[in-house]
């Protein structure tokens, strides 16, 4: 089964990355591990005070090869802000188990197999600040991903406290360039599944 949240890696979307990267600034990531042969990102997220954040927060995991792995875990552990919670995602297709508020650990019991592609957003949690969490506070979440013969890889991630849901929305002229960024995406796009079609990250059972 395909997890959901893999993506082809092309050349194409790479170039495209480094366009939008160009408009809005650098992209938030809290490290990037490279290792031999499983690499992960960190990516930082912003949470609305009294809301969830939009996109869920996990490890970006990718290989240098075709790589097999089992017995993989991810633990999750929140600290240095107030008001805010971890809470397993229901999309993650995993088994989490929630000790405290602040700590999620999640586990795969399928083979995670990798034959060129990337996984984002691994076995992810949900991030949810209650309304007297104060704008502007900054939380570090502490990411373990690890797995049978694999040292076990840790990073951290960002969380920060935003106004509101319209504070994480692109708009305005940015907006219109990705807009337009994106038809270059759509069209160049079919290219780039031809050529990725077999370089897929699967989930054997």
């Amino acid at each position: 089964m395909r997890h959901p949240y893999a993506r082809h890696l092309t050349g194409v979307l790479a170039v495209a990355g480094v366009l939008l990267a160009t408009v809005v600034g650098p992209a938030q990531a809290g490290g990037i591990h490279r290792g031999d042969p499983i690499s992960v990102a960190f990516p930082d997220i912003k949470v609305p005070a009294g809301g969830t954040a939009i996109d869920p927060l996990g490890p970006n995991v990718w290989s240098t090869g075709p790589t097999k792995l089992t017995q993989v875990k991810v633990a999750y552990d929140l600290s240095g802000v107030a008001g805010v919670q971890l809470t397993p995602s229901r999309d993650g297709g995993g088994e989490c188990v929630t000790p405290s508020r602040t700590r999620v650990v999640c586990s795969d019991p399928r083979v995670l197999s990798f034959e060129g592609t990337t996984i984002e957003h691994y076995l992810p949690v949900m991030v949810k600040a209650a309304k007297t969490a104060e704008i502007g506070d900054t939380g570090t979440v502490t990411i373990t991903f690890s797995a049978k013969g694999l040292t076990p890889i840790t990073g951290t991630s960002k969380v920060r406290i935003v106004g509101g849901r319209d504070s994480l929305a692109v708009t305005g002229p940015v907006a219109g360039l990705i807009g337009g960024t994106g038809l270059l995406l759509l069209g160049a796009g079919a290219v780039g599944v031809l050529t990725a079609r077999r370089r897929r990250a699967l989930f054997v059972a």
